[in-house]
Formats: structure tokens, sequence, C-alpha cells
């Protein structure tokens, strides 16, 4: 599920919440970093639980629409063709998957006037009314309704403000968790490990995550040297301090991290840049780490393996 841009984003958050902290033990960082990363994972199992939950509702909404004494047209419509959902059904009876969501006592986070919200603003969706009337149904449809569901469900402030107050990195992880949410949706009804798929990648969390941040702290003052050579016309004190980390972890990736490009890691800290920074830092990082990495280059102190990783 984890990228390394997304491990990226960790390893700038821990590193930017280490150096400012008055700690100096490594390991403080290194376990803030990993809860960090489970934490992805712990969101993207609360979501899924959430979808199945909203989806859920529609067989109370039948029920009780189905029960009234003077039913309009509208609930003489009423039907269960989302709770039966093929897709659904298989996430509901999935006992693997609920075990790992009870492992994580995910299921106390439920809000049950928040579920009931967001499946009556679904419910008037043209979306939905045709989900509901389509015939014959395609078999990718059910799939494709759950996907819909929960782009229904980003779109309500009421959801994205409970998943910030669930959890600190859910802004960051949001395209993250909805990128995992849509492969596992698609991979069902027929896989029944959908969920063992979206786990972090080992690799990507330790030998490149760990590593990257570990390498940033200990030559920390290093790279504050070889990033202040290259300020030309610039005053050290007025880069800004998180210009000043994706500066530091470029060259980390220049030095310690022979498998990456270095055009791969200047393009990730520029887009770092214009998410996380000020307005004028794209550029500045940009030119920075080009300057930087030509230098290193020139006194032959990156060192990348693999055909096409040189630079000219």
């Amino acid at each position: 599920m984890l990228s390394r841009h997304n491990i990226r984003i960790k390893v700038l958050q821990t590193l930017y919440a280490y150096l400012q902290s008055e700690h100096t033990n490594t390991a403080i960082a290194e376990r803030n970093y990993l809860s960090a990363v489970k934490e992805s994972y712990r969101l993207y199992l609360l979501n899924m639980l959430y979808l199945i939950r909203v989806a859920n509702y529609s067989k109370k909404d039948f029920d009780i629409k189905s029960k009234k004494f003077v039913p309009t047209e509208e609930d003489k419509k009423a039907t269960l063709r989302l709770y039966e959902n093929p897709v659904l059904e298989a996430l509901r009876s999935n006992e693997d998957f609920h075990s790992q969501i009870k492992r994580a006592k995910l299921t106390t986070i439920i809000d049950d006037d928040l579920v009931r919200k967001l499946y009556q603003n679904f419910a008037k969706s043209d979306y939905y009314k045709s989900y509901l009337e389509m015939s014959p149904m395609p078999a990718r449809e059910h799939q494709y309704c759950l996907v819909n569901l929960y782009k229904s469900m980003l779109e309500e402030e009421l959801f994205l403000d409970h998943m910030e107050d669930v959890s600190p990195t859910s802004a960051d992880d949001q395209s993250l968790i909805f990128g995992a949410i849509k492969r596992s949706v698609r991979s069902l009804p027929a896989d029944e490990e959908f969920f063992i798929a979206q786990l972090p990648n080992e690799e990507f969390v330790h030998d490149f995550g760990k590593e990257l941040l570990y390498k940033a702290i200990h030559h920390n003052d290093e790279l504050h040297e070889l990033v202040v050579e290259k300020l030309k016309n610039w005053n050290e004190d007025r880069v800004a301090i998180l210009d000043m980390l994706l500066l530091k972890l470029g060259i980390c990736e220049f030095l310690y991290f022979p498998s990456i490009p270095t055009k791969v890691t200047i393009n990730e800290y520029v887009s770092l840049a214009k998410d996380y920074s000020t307005d004028k830092s794209k550029r500045f990082i940009n030119g920075i780490l080009d300057r930087l990495m030509k230098d290193l280059v020139g006194k032959n102190l990156i060192e990348k393996e693999g055909r096409g990783l040189k630079e000219d």
C-alpha cells in the first residue's frame, strides 16, 4: 500500500518532529516512524469497515421503509440490491479480515449516526438510483458501486473531520487509502486475502524508509554544511525548515541509495516541496538539488548501480 513516495512523507514528518524536539535517541524517531507506517494500515482497515457499515445500512433502510403503514412511492421502490451486492457479501463474511479489525480495536470507533448520514447522502445520488434500477447488472458494476459509495463518503466533511479526529495521519494518507480501497474492492469477491496485499512493503519500510531516517539523523551536520555551501545569495536563516529537511533527505538519497536514480530523487522532493512547503519552494528545491547533484557527481561521491542509473 505504501509507495516510496508515501514513505518519504513519513520520514520527512518524523525527522521534522525529531529535530524540533529535545530528543537525541534515534530509537525514539525510529519508533515514531514505524508507528506512523502502522497507522496508515490501521486507517485502511477503518475506512474499509466504514464502507461495509454504510453499505450494510441499506438493509436497515429497507426494513424501515417496508414496515411503513403508509409507504410513499419511493418507499415502495426500496430494495436489498446493495446489501446483497456480492462484493459486500464477500467483505461481510471474510473472517480473517474481521479478525484484523478486531485486533486493531476499530469497531468502537464507528459512529452509527455518521453511518446513517453517509448512507442517506449516497442514496440521494443519481448513480445509486441508476444502480438500483440497472438490468441486466454487469458483474463489475457491483465493484463500481462500492467504489462510488466510498467516493461519496470522502465528499462529506463530517466523515473527513471524523477521520482526522481518529488519526493525525488521515489527511496525508487520504489518497493512499483511497487507492488501497479501490484495489481491494476490484479484487473481490474472488480474492479472500485482499487486505494482505495492502500491508506495508517491508523493503520500502525498513531498507528504504528506516535507513533514510537513520542516515538523515546521523549525518545531519554534514548534510547541513553541503546545503549551506550551495546557498548562493541566500542566508541559511531564510531557508524554511521543511526546505532544509527536503534538501538533506535528497542528498541522503544521492549518497546512500545507489538503486534510486538522481532524477527520481529530485522529482520526488520537488513534489514534496510543492505539497508541504511554501509557494517558492518547488523551484528552490529543484535548483539546489540539481547543483548539489552535479557537484557530488563531479567529486565521484555519487555511485549508482544498474543500467541507466549513472548520470551523464
